[in-house]
């Protein structure tokens, strides 16, 4: 169960759940979490969902060197392979695809009909 998603299970209506398009088990963890100090990559952990809870612990030296340049940069990048991220887009209805699709398919078909009635 997703984290933020308890509640009382008996009385909630049933949501029509998507159709999953991997299985970490057999692919291995898709997702990853980059983190980088000043510019310069700290640390990429893989992941098994973009849903998470980063936290960033900047040590004495890296807050000295802040200090004298008067800024720290702490950059979090939640990322994935190419395919999961294009997965995750196609969630938003709006969203047309990079890569050949359906929904690339009718939305060109759309905007054909629409320039042919001009």
């Amino acid at each position: 169960m997703c984290a933020g998603t308890e509640r009382d299970e008996r009385n909630a209506a049933i949501r029509q759940s998507i159709a999953p398009t991997y299985d970490h088990r057999e692919t291995g963890d898709r997702f990853y979490i980059e983190t980088r100090l000043d510019h310069r990559p700290v640390s990429v952990t893989p992941i098994r969902d973009p849903f998470v809870h980063h936290r960033v612990t900047v040590g004495w030296r890296d807050l000295l060197r802040g200090l004298l340049r008067r800024k720290i940069v702490v950059t979090v990048i939640v990322g994935g392979d190419g395919e999961i991220v294009e997965d995750v887009c196609e969630l938003d209805a709006d969203y047309a695809g990079r890569y050949r699709s359906t929904r690339r398919s009718e939305w060109r078909e759309w905007i054909e009909g629409a320039l042919r009635s001009v």
